[in-house]
């Protein structure tokens, strides 16, 4: 499907609603712009899970796979939320996104957190941080890793965790957030 716009006299119209001869300025644009595959149909695909448990870290330095088993919504049934893994079925291009929110069994020790979205094993983005307590105050460590990936169908897009001390992901809730989503683009 297409729409068609004229851009005139600082006025956007549909090209239907407002005929070029409309158009009382010297200068207009005629702009066409494809919404779709010129097929019909729109292609959408998108997902968006949670953590609705916590779960253990128990050995520091040692990557460990975060689960989302909560699946919130699969447009085009490209998350498998009993591996916690995104798998594309087309080709394209998405965003993907993996945020966590850690909290270390010591908080007095200074730590790092490093988060990592993995496409069939590698690591393709990831963010570090440094933490430590703030005047003696629980603080929890969220961390957010974002990218732009261009995907092949049947990749394994998974999100993994390390810190440099014992701790725990936190369950999924309004103060503290721990989801993975993706959304394709093209």
């Amino acid at each position: 499907m297409s729409d068609e716009y004229i851009y005139c006299c600082h006025t956007v119209a549909r090209y239907v609603d407002l005929p070029k001869a409309d158009c009382k300025c010297k200068t207009n644009v005629h702009v066409k712009v494809e919404c779709d595959d010129r097929s019909g149909r729109r292609e959408t695909a998108a997902f968006r899970a949670v953590n609705d448990a916590v779960q253990r870290m128990e050995a520091a330095r040692e990557f460990y796979k975060v689960l989302f088993q909560n699946e919130q919504f699969d447009i085009g049934k490209i998350y498998d939320a009993n591996e916690s893994t995104f798998i594309p079925r087309k080709d394209g291009v998405y965003y993907v996104a993996g945020t966590v929110t850690f909290f270390p069994d010591d908080d007095s020790i200074p730590y790092r957190v490093r988060l990592e979205i993995r496409v069939n094993g590698t690591s393709v983005a990831a963010d570090n941080d440094f933490f430590s307590s703030i005047n003696e105050l629980l603080v929890g460590n969220t961390i957010n890793v974002s990218t732009v990936l261009q995907l092949q169908k049947g990749d394994l897009v998974e999100i993994y965790v390390t810190s440099t001390t014992p701790g725990a992901i936190s369950e999924n809730n309004p103060s503290f957030s721990t989801r993975f989503e993706a959304a394709k683009y093209r």
